[in-house]
């Protein structure tokens, strides 16, 4: 199951405290079955995207409390993993940075 596989290099990493990591997990788990709606158009992905990046820009707090924070390699492993949600539902055609352009960290 794809699931299984977002975000492990964040889990492998200890610089990243897990409990967090598996909260955007969900809410990337959660963008994965928007997404599997049928016939979505490239905006709609994007705004799905962009209000899954919102909400993960609210745990930045969370993240400077536990001595990590949501940087570029977190935004790097962010935007894969929603990549391969979406490559995973047939969406090839989507940019990356587009992604995780609406992040605040």
């Amino acid at each position: 199951m794809l699931s299984t596989d977002l975000l492990l290099p964040m889990f492998d990493d200890d610089y990243y405290p897990d409990i967090l990591v598996a909260e955007v997990k969900q809410l990337i788990e959660q963008f994965a079955k928007k997404v599997a709606k049928a016939g979505l158009s490239e905006n709609e992905i994007y705004s799905l995207a962009h209000q899954t990046v919102a909400e993960i820009n609210v745990m930045k707090p969370q993240f400077e409390d536990l001595d990590s924070s949501l940087d570029d390699a977190a935004a790097d492993y962010v935007a894969e993993a929603m990549m391969m949600v979406l490559q995973d539902q047939g969406y090839t055609d989507i940019d990356l940075a587009e992604l995780v352009a609406h992040r605040e960290w």
